[in-house]
């Protein structure tokens, strides 16, 4: 409770949580795939893999992706999607899209990715205009869950998918407590020696507290609503990938 007032009391400060999430982010950009990595053991990769392949974009097809970041997950997407494939990448925070435009441009794949500023509650995008989106690690994030992924509904084209990849509430006492451990106690202390970000890497585990979990996530999408919404844990229910469908 106190890690939840505590969060409310800077979002206030600062102006809401938008604004304290796109400054937090915004300082922690360049050391943000490595701590991934680190805190993650690597994991993260392959959870993105798994996130992409459930998004199954064909030939010539547009996705999404909702808090893009660095621009992991739409080159996941890319690579493992038809030719002609191409994505939008949203983001509210410019420093990662700026780390992000480097990765893409590394790649060569500046012709299937473009990287926009832009707010997952409030998509600049028109009705039915994409023919899937997805989301890595950013839904914790939002204001309003459900009007995210209301706007996710909306733009996306009948037929189209779904795909959210997000940090989870592990199942079993045993398990859960050690997860509980390491998210809260190790990775604030990582983030702190490594990352010289106490407070940035305060906040992400605090931001699950109040988070749904999976069986509770799946009901929410089908409430605003997602159709055919199932998860599935890995790593043992560090996270779930929840999928949906427009009807």
């Amino acid at each position: 409770m106190t890690a939840r007032v505590s969060l409310e009391e800077k979002f206030r400060e600062t102006g809401g949580k938008r604004p304290y999430v796109q400054r937090l982010f915004g300082r922690i950009a360049r050391v943000y795939d490595p701590m991934n990595r680190l805190m993650s053991f690597g994991l993260d990769r392959r959870w993105r893999a798994f996130a992409a392949r459930y998004l199954a974009l064909g030939t010539g097809e547009l996705g999404l992706d909702l808090g893009a970041g660095t621009a992991d997950l739409s080159i996941a997407v890319i690579r493992r999607s038809g030719p002609g494939t191409r994505m939008i990448g949203l983001d509210i925070t410019p420093e990662m899209l700026d780390i992000g435009r480097g990765k893409v441009a590394r790649l060569g794949l500046q012709e299937q990715i473009e990287l926009r500023v832009g707010d997952a509650e409030h998509l600049d995008l028109p009705d039915n205009s994409v023919d899937g989106c997805c989301s890595a690690f950013t839904v914790r994030n939002l204001t309003d869950v459900r009007q995210g992924f209301r706007e996710m509904l909306r733009v996306v084209r009948p037929g189209g998918r779904v795909v959210c990849l997000e940090i989870s509430h592990p199942p079993g006492k045993i398990f859960g407590s050690l997860f509980h451990f390491y998210f809260y106690k190790l990775a604030p202390l990582f983030g702190t020696i490594i990352g010289k970000a106490f407070e940035e890497y305060n906040y992400l585990p605090n931001s699950l507290t109040t988070f749904p979990d999976a069986p509770a996530l799946q009901a929410i999408m089908e409430e605003v609503g997602w159709r055919d919404v199932r998860f599935y844990r890995l790593s043992r229910g560090i996270v779930a990938v929840h999928v949906g469908t427009k009807a």
